[in-house]
């Protein structure tokens, strides 16, 4: 297998074009790693895919068994779709890798760091079962383009050939819409309601579902992900489907999903002196602690990688070390804690989440938390850590 895997790294070398064209600066690289603990990316175009998986193209069949074979077949995947929008993994800004166990963490690591990609992405690893049940590894990706072309919406690319797809975002106001839910006897019915109530959402924004970039859902169980995706997809026309990952998680609740949306418009005379604003649906209570919708008003973004404690120990201890590693982040890249955008809370253990909901006020401001989604998952990838955090800020001015 390692022989397998080394001529895949080799061909995947081969194939990569292109450089990062845009602003992009990579703060905290890491040797070790192959990746950065943020990147802060100016830029008019940035593509989003949906969750690649280690298929065999041509075929669409998964080939391996072996979790460093798949995560080569994944990225050499990735790359393809880059490279029908302009883009590569030579021009990766962030990085959500998707594996079954979290032993696999340091293989997928130790290959992204072979690959040595001039440009070392943020990354965050979520463990979690996946929609093929002989997929070990898959990606979603942001990255930048080499295109200087002006959007006047939102780009869908579906690729014939491997059945992924990208969406080009305009340069301008995005909005990132928390994770929402509607309850129902069944997996299917349910997504169907909160896609409903999301597309109300987008209304209330002035906004198009046209515009979708991508779709995250949280579900369970992940055995019948299949039924979830063809029920999101028939909200779209047949040859403009969105980006979709897909999470499995421990509720009550069947389905959760959130969204990234571009808002185009008529870009602005001056720089908007707000950078992120916070919005509440008609009909929706407000929260302390996360915003409904938050709206980058500008076109810059911050993508920090995963963020774990420390060092193990009492729950406030482990979320006190989480949200003073981010605020020295942010701070370092330009930003406050006052311009978070989208938080993605991942905790292995529930039993966090009162603890969780109590410190958070004290690092946000009520009228500014982030949109956010908390989902409850097997593992947060590194032993005795039970909460990562995954985070998109703009910068203050």
């Amino acid at each position: 297998m390692k022989f397998l895997t080394n001529s895949l790294i080799a061909v995947l070398l081969m194939s990569m074009t292109g450089r990062v064209t845009a602003e992009v600066s990579y703060y905290k690289p890491s040797s070790k790693t192959g990746t950065s603990l943020c990147v802060i990316v100016k830029d008019d175009v940035l593509v989003h895919t949906s969750q690649i998986l280690p298929l065999n193209i041509k075929g669409g069949r998964i080939t391996s068994e072996s979790g460093s074979d798949q995560c080569v077949l994944v990225l050499k995947n990735l790359n393809y779709l880059l490279e029908k929008v302009d883009s590569s993994l030579n021009q990766l800004v962030k990085l959500n890798i998707y594996v079954t166990h979290e032993d696999l963490i340091q293989e997928v690591q130790r290959l992204i760091k072979e690959l040595k990609l001039p440009a070392q992405p943020a990354c965050t690893f979520i463990v979690t079962k996946l929609s093929d049940p002989k997929v070990l590894v898959a990606m979603d990706a942001v990255a930048v383009t080499g295109s200087n072309q002006k959007l006047s919406k939102a780009v869908i690319f579906n690729d014939d050939v491997s059945g992924f797809r990208a969406a080009l975002l305009p340069a301008g106001r995005t909005a990132y819409i928390s994770g929402q839910a509607v309850k129902a006897d069944t997996l299917a019915e349910s997504t169907k309601k909160t896609m409903e109530e999301l597309f109300q959402t987008i209304k209330y924004l002035g906004g198009s579902p046209e515009n979708i970039i991508q779709i995250k859902a949280f579900l369970t169980p992940m055995s019948e992900a299949t039924a979830a995706s063809q029920v999101i997809d028939g909200f779209f026309p047949y040859d403009s489907k969105h980006p979709i990952s897909l999470v499995e998680w421990y509720s009550s609740l069947p389905i959760e999903i959130e969204m990234i949306v571009a808002l185009p418009g008529e870009a602005p005379a001056s720089r908007p002196t707000e950078t992120v604003t916070y919005k509440t649906p008609t009909g929706m209570k407000a929260s302390p602690v996360y915003s409904r919708v938050a709206i980058a008003e500008v076109s810059d973004r911050i993508y920090v990688s995963g963020i774990t404690s420390k060092e193990p120990g009492n729950n406030s201890t482990r979320i006190h070390s989480v949200f003073n590693q981010l605020k020295e982040i942010v701070g370092e890249a330009h930003s406050d804690m006052q311009h978070l955008v989208k938080a993605t809370y991942y905790v292995s253990e529930n039993e966090i989440s009162g603890d969780f909901g109590k410190i958070r006020k004290e690092y946000y401001n009520p009228n500014r938390p982030p949109a956010a989604s908390k989902a409850t998952v097997k593992s947060v990838g590194i032993p005795n850590r039970i909460l990562l955090l995954d985070m998109i800020v703009v910068p203050a001015k």
